[in-house]
């Protein structure tokens, strides 16, 4: 989409983005020195009131040193709910905590990100950037054709180039990247994860701003509480199928795929054993990036979940007062009623309904179809005698969750997080197919609390019954379990 930024528009922006605001501010250095220290140089999020304002009072403490005066002279709570109160930081309450906490917003976000991009590296990495300009315009135009036949001359192209490779090699020639290469791919790999990790706050405020504008609607709305409801959730299938909405969806389930996960972390483990990234100044924990964006998705799930329950109640309370203020009116036709009830209006005009009252009465309703009466016979009931066998009720496979999930437990305490596919390695499974159903069963509790996740893998399992004596192979299923946040 192209943009056109002429005068009027570059004005407005100024005056208008909350990000500019964050520029404008008379304390920005103060503000943004101390954003930069807590959140990106300590790589943190979600801080507590207590421990913020105490880091905020030994900053203010660094900064009257070092220009001597008194410089930032406020109390560091003052400070904290002045640039909550501008929406320079996010102060919210977690569920079932007691303490405030505080994050970055997504434009004090930015603006710490145009900050650090003005800082001055030793070169400017153009020849990877050309590369990757070119491999992306190549996925773009060859994945996007549509002739088989252009498909296929593209990839033939790319294996004579893999054969080539393998000539070289098989003749001892190496074309491997020299140092400078190296670190213009590496600070490009840098960047691209600070960026990936910034998105997610605006990820976050696009939620909250529809839920806001949910619940907006739904409060100004006087039309059927249906109708209301039919909106909110075609909205909300709305923004799930989105570019955004599918974005995200692809990048979680991309991120929740054990195989992706442990090629991801081999890939980064290589890439800091190399020597010239090893001697160079590393600007980002790269090892941390697989748990730091594990991390930050779990929070947009955990808020999506949040926001829906919120959401949920918040209709439940409107739908109460509702029907209080229905009863409350009954109360006052009863009192009018019982006022007038020796002298009654014989107007015919002494009661009006505004607007034209929708009668439904129920045999007008569609598709009636009348009761059959029930017949009761005088004749006394005998008890009935069953001539189905009942023993194969009781011959069932019981399956303790509770030792399942024991089970699980000690796999998440020694990785970060686990499969069933590994449970069942780790575990042979013995009660055959109502064990692996155990096991779903937990996750599909699990996954409420973001506990568990279910992405697009399946695997196959086999599983013995001990007590019938049969072996099976199941297809199934393979969700990832996650430590419960908290715990």
């Amino acid at each position: 989409m192209k943009e056109e930024l002429e005068y009027h528009e570059i004005s407005y922006r100024l005056e208008s983005y909350p990000v500019f605001k964050v520029l404008r501010k008379e304390s920005a250095a103060f503000m943004l020195g101390f954003f930069h220290d807590q959140f990106k140089r300590r790589h943190r999020a979600d801080i507590g009131q207590t421990e913020f304002a105490s880091s905020l009072a030994a900053f203010r403490e660094i900064v009257r040193m070092s220009e001597g005066g008194e410089a930032q002279p406020r109390e560091p709570q003052a400070y904290l709910d002045e640039w909550a109160n501008e929406g320079f930081l996010r102060k919210f309450y977690p569920p079932g905590a007691t303490e405030a906490c505080y994050d970055l917003t997504p434009d004090s976000e930015r603006a710490l990100e145009w900050l650090g991009e003005l800082s001055r590296r030793p070169f400017v990495g153009a020849e990877s950037r050309l590369v990757s300009l070119f491999e992306t315009l190549r996925n773009l135009v060859y994945g996007g054709a549509y002739d088989p036949a252009e498909q296929r001359a593209e990839l033939e192209r790319r294996r004579a180039e893999i054969d080539l490779e393998i000539q070289r090699l098989e003749r001892g020639e190496t074309s491997g990247l020299d140092d400078t290469r190296i670190l213009e791919r590496y600070y490009g790999v840098e960047d691209t994860a600070r960026r990936l990790l910034a998105d997610f706050k605006q990820i976050e405020q696009n939620f909250r701003d529809l839920d806001r504008d949910t619940k907006e609607r739904v409060i100004a709305s006087d039309r059927a509480r249906g109708t209301v409801l039919k909106e909110v959730f075609e909205h909300r299938d709305a923004i799930v199928a989105s570019d955004q909405g599918k974005s995200f969806s692809s990048f979680w389930a991309y991120l929740m795929s054990l195989d992706k996960r442990e090629e991801l972390a081999d890939l980064i483990a290589r890439a800091l054993a190399i020597p010239a990234v090893r001697e160079s100044g590393k600007s980002f924990p790269l090892e941390s990036l697989d748990s730091r964006l594990v991390s930050a998705g779990a929070r947009v799930q955990d808020m999506t979940h949040r926001l829906n329950e919120e959401l949920r109640h918040f209709l439940d309370e409107r739908s109460r007062r509702e029907g209080l203020r229905v009863g409350e009116l009954v109360e006052a036709w009863k009192r009018l009623a019982l006022a007038c009830r020796d002298d009654p209006p014989f107007s015919l005009r002494f009661l009006e309904i505004e607007d034209v009252s929708d009668i439904s009465l129920v045999m007008d309703r569609p598709l009636y179809t009348p009761e059959t009466p029930v017949v009761i016979s005088e004749r006394p009931a005998e008890e009935g005698r069953s001539s189905a066998g009942t023993e194969s009720l009781y011959d069932i496979d019981s399956v303790d969750l509770g030792l399942l999930a024991d089970r699980l437990r000690l796999l998440l305490a020694e990785a970060p997080q686990t499969s069933l596919a590994e449970a069942a390695d780790r575990f042979p499974v013995r009660q055959g197919a109502a064990e692996i159903l155990g096991y779903l069963s937990l996750a599909a509790e699990d996954s409420v609390r973001g506990a568990a996740v279910w992405g697009g893998d399946r695997t196959e399992i086999p599983a013995r019954n001990e007590r019938r004596g049969s072996r099976l192979l199941v297809d199934t299923p393979n969700p990832a379990y996650l430590p419960e946040s908290g715990g």
